[in-house]
């Protein structure tokens, strides 16, 4: 019997500032409990890459995995350079890549984009530049 076990893989831009490491983490870690398998990957300056990513979500024994930018808007790494790594043509949202001798399937979301959750955060934060408080 072949049952499909999903996992996620967080995406976040990497940066020399550890910062940007541990958000991402943050975000895996919160999600550990909804789901499967939760990992994390970035595109440049940190570890793991998405390469390395995809070989830990093999191992694990995952037969799909949904890559999840952790971007606000869409650019280059969103529309070009991760679906290149992952080996999905370009404008599509899903397809198969071999990692390690094994088949997975890739579903690939969108960035975060405009929400109206976003716009309540940057409210706070611009009340909190301003020194008020909630």
């Amino acid at each position: 019997m072949n049952s499909k076990k999903t996992g996620v893989i967080l995406v976040g831009h990497g940066s020399r500032e550890p910062y940007n490491k541990d958000a991402i983490q943050y975000f895996a870690e919160r999600l550990k409990s909804m789901y499967e398998y939760v990992g994390y990957a970035f595109m440049e300056m940190s570890k793991p890459t998405i390469q390395e990513a995809l070989q830990a979500a093999a191992a694990s024994g995952l037969t799909e995995v949904i890559i999840q930018p952790v971007f606000l808007t869409r650019g280059v790494h969103i529309d070009f350079d991760i679906p290149e790594l992952l080996g999905i043509p370009r404008g599509s949202r899903s397809g198969m890549v071999t990692v390690s001798g094994k088949a997975l399937s890739v579903k690939y979301g969108g960035p975060i984009g405009k929400d109206d959750r976003i716009l309540e955060i940057l409210i706070d934060r611009i009340r909190e530049a301003a020194g008020e408080s909630r």
